[in-house]
């Protein structure tokens, strides 16, 4: 973990996933998908799907949250099935949130187009771990999110940010 952390406050770690986000957003935007903004895809076990994302994005996504979640809270909803950052129906981090969010929306319309950006982004945030040779994991959202709050309150990320 400790590798992703410092991974994630790279500069050009920063700008990929950035650019991603980006680049998501424009083809989304081109799209033009329903959000009724419901939180309904945020509640994973009701909505029956998951969410995963690498290590390094996890980190970079925890990192840039304004309010980091404690341990107990990410415990609590990776229990529930739950993304941690759901506040009543909306997203808490919907300016940082990960690919796989940007990628997935509840629309009925034809979903080929999600799969596709979601294998693009993903493709791309595998690239980027090879690289900078950041080790590589591909696991899901909520089960990331309680262990690295752990690890944090451990003093894991104790360390200065690299500059």
């Amino acid at each position: 973990m400790r590798a992703w952390w410092s991974a994630s406050a790279l500069p050009a770690v920063e700008g990929a996933l950035g650019a991603l986000h980006e680049y998501a957003a424009h083809v989304a935007d081109a799209q033009r998908p329903v959000c009724l903004s419901s939180g309904k895809c945020c509640n994973f076990q009701s909505h029956g799907h998951m969410l995963v994302v690498t290590g390094l994005e996890a980190l970079w996504v925890w990192r840039q949250a304004a309010r980091p979640l404690r341990s107990s809270a990410a415990n609590a909803a990776q229990a529930a099935g739950v993304c941690g950052y759901l506040d009543g129906s909306l997203c808490s981090i919907h300016a940082v949130r990960p690919t796989g969010c940007r990628s997935y929306f509840c629309d009925r319309g034809d979903g080929q187009w999600q799969s596709t950006l979601s294998e693009r982004l993903h493709n791309s945030i595998t690239q980027l771990h090879d690289e900078h040779d950041i080790p590589y994991l591909y696991a899901e959202w909520t089960w990331l999110l309680a262990h690295v709050t752990r690890a944090h309150e451990q003093g894991v990320f104790s360390e200065p940010l690299p500059s």
